[in-house]
């Protein structure tokens, strides 16, 4: 399995609790293989899996079939127990589909590899005025230091030998910022704003917006905890193309997040 994607500075998790299958099985060998490799490695009177090379070469490994010996995946191992009955190894001839107890890998379970392999960058903003000089009953203003790229990663499988090549891209794109003031002494305490794409990336200025967080009371020691947060629209398509047409069902959203300690004080001078 491999897995690629842009080269962007990514620091915040995707969030969700969705995840892929906890196993399934990949092609790995030939007939001729896999007598080999069960021969070299299961033979012996010291394996404790000496009885597989019997139990596997019962039909001669199928030497002379048209189909491949697929390996059963485990990537997480505290799911192991979930794939506890099924077979380490299994033929699969060519037009044999995929069933409950033989679940081949395919581009729903590579999305979700991908998806569970997407970083989505915080977001890069500056606060004016600067965190540390809020004022009482001054709108606090946003806009980013850097706009936010898409951020994509694509899940394959390729196996030449056998003819196969599986992928799937996760794509996620800024869609929407939230501010929280952190506090109750805010009107509003909390604005959204609709990110605005430009050159092929994402942001946004308040500046004159409909909404900024204003606070109405000089913070305590340690300031106020405002958080910026972004939510990233996830979509998948079953290849490489990360702007290929998105396939259903659909992934959650993603989030990422940053925090500023604001200090805000009173100014007699500010008047609205």
């Amino acid at each position: 399995m491999s897995y690629k994607g842009p080269g962007v500075q990514m620091t915040a998790p995707a969030t969700s609790n969705w995840s892929p299958p906890p196993c399934w099985y990949e092609p790995e060998f030939t007939p001729t293989q896999f007598s080999d490799y069960i021969n070299s490695n299961y033979r012996s009177a010291e394996s404790a899996w000496g009885t597989m090379g019997d139990t596997y070469g019962a039909d001669d490994f199928h030497k002379g079939d048209k189909g491949t010996w697929y390996q059963l995946i485990i990537p997480d191992a505290t799911k192991a127990d979930a794939c506890v009955n099924l077979d380490p190894w299994k033929w699969i001839a060519p037009d044999q589909p995929s069933t409950p107890d033989i679940p081949t890998v395919d581009p729903k379970t590579l999305a979700g590899l991908a998806f569970n392999r997407t970083i989505l960058p915080k977001p890069d903003i500056t606060l004016r005025p600067i965190a540390q000089n809020q004022l009482v009953n001054l709108d606090t203003e946003i806009a980013f230091d850097k706009a936010l790229p898409k951020v994509w990663v694509t899940a394959s499988l390729d196996n030449p030998a056998f003819g196969i090549h599986v992928a799937a891209t996760t794509t996620a794109v800024p869609v929407r910022l939230t501010v929280d003031a952190g506090t109750q002494y805010a009107d509003p305490q909390s604005c959204t704003y609709d990110l605005k794409a430009s050159g092929g990336k994402y942001s946004v200025n308040t500046k004159d917006a409909g909404c900024n967080v204003t606070y109405d009371k000089a913070s305590p020691n340690g300031g106020y905890p405002l958080k910026a947060s972004v939510v990233w629209e996830v979509t998948w398509t079953p290849s490489a193309d990360p702007d290929g047409p998105p396939s259903a069902p659909g992934l959650p959203n993603g989030q990422s997040s940053k925090q500023f300690q604001v200090t805000v004080r009173e100014d007699q001078t500010v008047n609205r």
